[in-house]
C-alpha cells in the first residue's frame, strides 16, 4: 500500500479505533514518507497528476501537490507551509520532526499516559531547547562573504553536484545583495524566470527587467514596417492607458454628408497621430511601453520611426519597468516631459529555449532579474524552487545573522542537554521530556540513513562525541562519515532551527489533544467549514519577489 493510500485509509479507520490513535498514525504516515528526501544524499519523489510529473525532494512543494485526505494529515501538512513561509527552508525537518513527536507519543499513549501529560512534556523540553539552541549558536563574522553562500549551499540538497550548487549558492547570494541596501531589502524587486534549455550554469542574473512574453499580456506590436530587436542606449516610455484616437462618449460610429467631411475627419486622424509621433520624437524616445493596446495606424507609423512599441504591459511590470528604467508613467502622450522618459543600456527582443523575451539592461537600475536555465521543464522547476527558497533563507538570515551547525549536529546537541535536563524532572512529565530528546535526534538517523552509513552506529559516535561538548560535529552526507561539519560550510540559521522545533511542537501538541472526529456539513456560506482566512498568496506574495507560475504558491509574477 502507497503512502498516500495509508494516509486516506486512517481517516476511513476512525469509526472502528480510537480517534487519538487514528490521528497520531496520520501524522506519523506523513513523516515517514518524507524522512528519505532529507539530507544531500536523500532521494526525490516523484509526483504525477493531471497530466504532469514533477520530481522534487522539497517537502513544501510535495505537499502543496499531494491530495492529502486526513485531517489530521492535513495539519501536519501545514507544519512544511508555514515552515517555508517563515523562514524559506526547514519544511521537510519540520514535518519529520512532527512525525518523530507523534510516534514517541503514540507509545506514551499506550502506556497510559494522559495526552495532556505529554503535550506539557514536549512544551517543557521545546523551551528548553530554545535556551540551548542560544548557546550552540554563534554570530559569523559580517565581512565573511563565504558565509551566506554556506548557508545557501546547505540549503540546496540532493540533485545538484558541488560545482553547480556552488553556481546557484553565488547567484542566489548576488540576487540577494543587488536588492540589499542601506534602507533595507526589497525582494519585490527581484523578478526570477526559468527557460528549459541550456545548462544550468548558463543561468545569469541582469540588471533590469526580463518580461516573457509568451506567459505575459505584455507582446510587440505587429506591424508591417521592420523593427529593431535591439536598441542601445535606449530612452524609455510607459503610458499607463491606450493609445488610440479619442472617440466622443456614446458615439459608436460618424456620419459624413459629403466627401468633404471625410477628407476632413481623415486629416484630423492624422494630425493625432502626427502629435502622438512627435510628442515621443520630442523626447527621442526610442522604446515605448504602453499598458493597454496600440492602435495599428500609430503602431506602423512608430514602426517607421524606429520606435519599438510594447502593448498590454501588465500593472505588476509597468511597476517593475519604473524601477528598471526611472521611467515614469502618464496617463498621456501629452503630459510626456524630460522627467518621465527614463533610460536602459540596451532593450532587446530574444528567443530562449521555446520563448520570448524582452530584456532591459540598465546597470544602475534598483530592479534585477534571475535568469534560470536547465536542460528540461523538470531541472529548471527544481533550480527555480532552489533559488526562490535560498533568497528567502537569506533574508531571514540577514534579519538575524546567528548559526548552527547542520547535518544534525544541532538536533543531536538539543537532544542531550534536553535528555540530562529530563533527570532533573520530578514527575511523569520527565517520560515525554526524553520522548522529545528522542525524537530530535530522529532528524540526524535519517541524514545518516540516507547517506548509506549505519544509523544505530553512526547515533552513538553522535551521543558520544556531543557529550564531551563538540556540539558542531554531526553527519557529513557528502563524505559519509561523522565530522565537524562546520568546517565544511555545512551551516544553517539558527532561527530556522528554532521554527523547525516549534512548528513541530505545535503540530503535535494540537493533534495530541484531539479525542475525536467530527464531520460537518459545508457551512452556510459554501466554505465547507472553514473558519479562518488562508493567505492564498503564499509566502513571499503582496511586496516579496515573483517568480514565473510553475505551480508554486507564491508564483505571482511571469
Amino acid at each position: 500500500m502507497s503512502g498516500l493510500d495509508r494516509i486516506a485509509n486512517v481517516t476511513g479507520e476512525v469509526g472502528e479505533r480510537d480517534a487519538a490513535a487514528a490521528t497520531v498514525r496520520a501524522g506519523v504516515v506523513l513523516s515517514e514518507m518524507l524522512r528519505t528526501t532529507l539530507g544531500p544524499t536523500g532521494r526525490d519523489k516523484m509526483l504525477v497528476g493531471d497530466g504532469t510529473v514533477v520530481l522534487t525532494n522539497d517537502g513544501a512543494s510535495i505537499v502543496d501537490r499531494m491530495e492529502i485526505e486526513s485531517p489530521a494529515a492535513r495539519i501536519v501538512a501545514d507544519v512544511a507551509r508555514a515552515q517555508s513561509g517563515e523562514v524559506g527552508d526547514g519544511a521537510t525537518s519540520a514535518i519529520v520532526l512532527a512525525g518523530a513527536l507523534l510516534d514517541e507519543a503514540s507509545s506514551l499513549l499506550d502506556d497510559g499516559f494522559h495526552p495532556t501529560t505529554v503535550v506539557d512534556g514536549y512544551r517543557t523540553a521545546a523551551a528548553r531547547a530554545g535556551t540551548v539552541l542560544d548557546d550552540v549558536a554563534w554570530t559569523p563574522d559580517p565581512d565573511d562573504g563565504s558565509t551566506r553562500r554556506n548557508v545557501v549551499a546547505t540549503s540546496i540538497t540532493g540533485r545538484w553536484d558541488e560545482a553547480r550548487t556552488a553556481f546557484l549558492s553565488d547567484l542566489a547570494v548576488r540576487a540577494f545583495d543587488a536588492v540589499r541596501g542601506s534602507s533595507g531589502r526589497r525582494l519585490s524587486n527581484v523578478t526570477i524566470h526559468g527557460v528549459a534549455g541550456g545548462g544550468t550554469t548558463d543561468s545569469e542574473l541582469l540588471d533590469g527587467l526580463v518580461v516573457d512574453t509568451d506567459a505575459s499580456s505584455t507582446s510587440l506590436s505587429e506591424v508591417a514596417a521592420p523593427v529593431p530587436q535591439r536598441v542601445d542606449d535606449a530612452r524609455v516610455a510607459v503610458v499607463d492607458d491606450e493609445l488610440t484616437i479619442q472617440s466622443p462618449d456614446a458615439v459608436s460610429r460618424y456620419s459624413f454628408e459629403d466627401v468633404g467631411d471625410l477628407e476632413r475627419a481623415q486629416a484630423f486622424e492624422t494630425g493625432e497621430y502626427r502629435r502622438y509621433v512627435e510628442a515621443l520624437s520630442a523626447h527621442d524616445v526610442d522604446v515605448l511601453f504602453c499598458q493597454k493596446s496600440v492602435d495599428d495606424r500609430l503602431r506602423t507609423m512608430l514602426a517607421r520611426e524606429g520606435v519599438l512599441v510594447f502593448e498590454r504591459t501588465r500593472q505588476d511590470e509597468v511597476h517593475k519597468l519604473e524601477r528598471a528604467t526611472g521611467a515614469r508613467p502618464v496617463m498621456r502622450l501629452d503630459a510626456l516631459d524630460t522627467a518621465s522618459v527614463g533610460r536602459a543600456d540596451a532593450v532587446e527582443r530574444v528567443t530562449l529555449g521555446d520563448g520570448a523575451f524582452v530584456i532591459v539592461r540598465e546597470s544602475t537600475s534598483s530592479q534585477v532579474s534571475v535568469l534560470l536555465r536547465g536542460g528540461t521543464d523538470h531541472v529548471v522547476d527544481e533550480t527555480e524552487r532552489i533559488v526562490v527558497d535560498a533568497v528567502g533563507l537569506l533574508d531571514e538570515f540577514d534579519a538575524r545573522p546567528r548559526l548552527v551547525a547542520g547535518g544534525g549536529a544541532v538536533e543531536v546537541a538539543l537532544a542531550t542537554d534536553v535528555r540530562r535536563y529530563g533527570r532533573r524532572i520530578g514527575d511523569r512529565e520527565a517520560v515525554a521530556v526524553e520522548a522529545f530528546a528522542d525524537a530530535l535526534e530522529t532528524i540526524p538517523v535519517s541524514l545518516a540513513r540516507n547517506a548509506g552509513l549505519d544509523p544505530i552506529d553512526s547515533l552513538l559516535e553522535l551521543r558520544r562525541r556531543h557529550a564531551d561538548d563538540e556540539t558542531r560535529i554531526g553527519v557529513d552526507g557528502e563524505a559519509g562519515g561523522i565530522a565537524d561539519v562546520s568546517d565544511r560550510g555545512v551551516v544553517e540559521p539558527a532561527r530556522l532551527k528554532r521554527r523547525v522545533v516549534a512548528n513541530a511542537t505545535d503540530a503535535a501538541a494540537l493533534l495530541l489533544r484531539i479525542d475525536g472526529i467530527i464531520e460537518t456539513g459545508p457551512s452556510e456560506d459554501g466554505s465547507g467549514g472553514h473558519d479562518h482566512d488562508h493567505d492564498h498568496d503564499g509566502p513571499h506574495a503582496g511586496g516579496e519577489f515573483e517568480t514565473d507560475p510553475h505551480g508554486y504558491p507564491w508564483a505571482i509574477g511571469h
